[in-house]
C-alpha cells in the first residue's frame, strides 16, 4: 500500500486475486466440455445443467475483473478475449449443437445450425459487438442455452419448421445493427434489467429440476424476465438513437 493509502498495482495479493478472477473466467471451457459431453450422450438435462453453472460464472466475473483492475494487475493476459472464446463455446456452439442433436430442425439440419453458428460468430467478432459505454449489445447477444431450453421444453412441439424458423430469424438478428441492453453496464432501467435477470437463477431450479416436462406455468414464469428484457431493449435502443438523432441536429445548427 502506497503512503497516502491507495493499492499499489503491484502489490502481490492484488495480483494474485486478478489471477483467481482469470482462473475463475477460465473454468468456462470445464463447464462447456461437461455440457458437450453430456449433449452427445444424450443427458440434456445434465447440458442445462453445466451451461447454467457457465452462466453464473460469467455473470459474476466482469464485475470481479472490474473491481480487481485485472488489466493493471496482470496485463499479458487478454482477459475479454477469453471472455469471448468461452462465452462463444457456452453461450453458442454447445447450445445450438443441442438443438441439431436433439433432431428438433427439419432437414438439412446442418444448414441450419450452421448459419446460426456463423450468425453468432460475426457477433462476436464485430468492432462495434459491445459498446459498453452506452450499454449495450449490437445484434442477438447469442443467448442460444436459454433458447435451446425453451425449444426443448415447448417450442419443438410445434414441429422443426417453427424451430428452424425462430433459429433463422436469431441468426439474423446476430448480424442485424439492432441492439440489445447489456445488463451488467446498462444506466436507464439498470435495477429491474441486472436484478432481473438474477430472478431467473431460482426460477429455473425448478424448470431444470422437472425437466423435461415441467407444467407450463413454471415454463412461462421463465418467460417474464425475456420478455421484459427484450422490450426494454428495443425501448432504450430507440431512446438512445433518438437522443444521437436529436444531438447531430443541434450539431448542424
Amino acid at each position: 500500500m502506497a503512503s497516502d493509502g491507495t493499492l499499489r498495482v503491484s502489490d502481490p495479493g492484488l495480483r494474485l486475486a486478478a489471477w483467481g478472477v482469470h482462473l475463475l473466467t477460465a473454468t468456462g471451457v470445464i463447464w462447456g466440455l461437461l455440457a458437450l459431453l453430456a449433449v452427445f450422450e444424450g443427458r440434456y438435462g445434465d447440458a442445462y445443467l453445466w451451461m447454467g453453472v457457465a452462466i453464473v460464472v460469467d455473470s459474476v466475473d466482469g464485475p470481479l475483473a472490474r473491481r480487481v483492475k485485472v488489466k493493471e494487475r496482470v496485463p499479458e493476459v487478454d482477459g475479454a478475449l477469453m471472455d469471448n472464446i468461452i462465452d462463444y463455446l457456452t453461450w453458442t456452439f454447445v447450445p445450438i449443437v443441442l438443438i441439431w442433436h436433439a433432431g428438433w430442425l427439419p432437414a438439412p439440419a446442418a444448414l441450419f445450425a450452421g448459419f446460426a453458428l456463423i450468425g453468432s460468430l460475426y457477433a462476436f467478432v464485430h468492432t462495434d459487438a459491445k459498446q459498453a459505454e452506452k450499454g449495450f449489445f449490437r445484434g442477438f447477444p447469442s443467448y442460444w442455452n436459454l433458447l435451446a431450453l425453451f425449444i426443448d421444453v415447448g417450442l419443438r412441439h410445434m414441429g422443426p419448421w417453427v424451430v428452424a424458423g425462430v433459429v433463422t430469424v436469431l441468426a439474423a438478428l446476430s448480424v442485424a445493427p439492432v441492439r440489445f441492453v447489456y445488463p451488467n453496464r446498462v444506466k436507464k432501467h439498470r435495477t429491474i434489467l441486472f436484478w432481473g435477470g438474477w430472478t431467473m437463477v431460482p426460477t429455473m431450479i425448478p424448470l431444470i429440476v422437472l425437466y423435461p416436462s415441467p407444467p407450463m406455468w413454471v415454463v412461462a414464469l421463465n418467460l417474464v424476465y425475456p420478455v421484459i428484457y427484450t422490450l426494454l431493449s428495443f425501448k432504450l435502443d430507440w431512446e438512445d438513437r433518438q437522443e444521437e438523432a436529436q444531438r447531430a441536429r443541434e450539431g448542424a445548427l
